[in-house]
């Protein structure tokens, strides 16, 4: 059995489903185009903690390289890494979105 929301038009057709997993963003931090990590609460019981890095630089023009992220229990870290022997290459700054569904 679903608990939730459920909205028909006229003819019964589903208009709304709110039944299912919806994300819940729980904050964000920006990088600034270092290494680091942080501590995030953990989420709620029989939820499912994610993150997404949303660059805050245009990736298209530049050589920019997003970061590695993982999240270990409450530690959300992230480390930028690239070829030492090529030149031009940068940490680019990017937001990193946290939360669950």
């Amino acid at each position: 059995m679903s608990v939730g929301l459920v909205a028909r038009n006229k003819g019964g057709q589903i208009i709304l489903d709110m039944t299912s997993s919806i994300s819940q963003n729980v904050g964000s931090v920006v990088t600034n185009g270092g290494n680091g990590a942080i501590q995030v609460p953990l989420p709620p019981p029989g939820k499912t903690a994610y993150f997404i890095v949303a660059p805050l630089v245009d990736m298209n023009r530049s050589k920019g390289k997003l970061p590695g992220v993982m999240l270990s229990g409450s530690t959300l870290s992230w480390q930028y890494s690239y070829d030492g022997n090529g030149w031009g290459f940068y940490s680019a700054n990017c937001e990193i979105y946290y939360g669950y569904y």
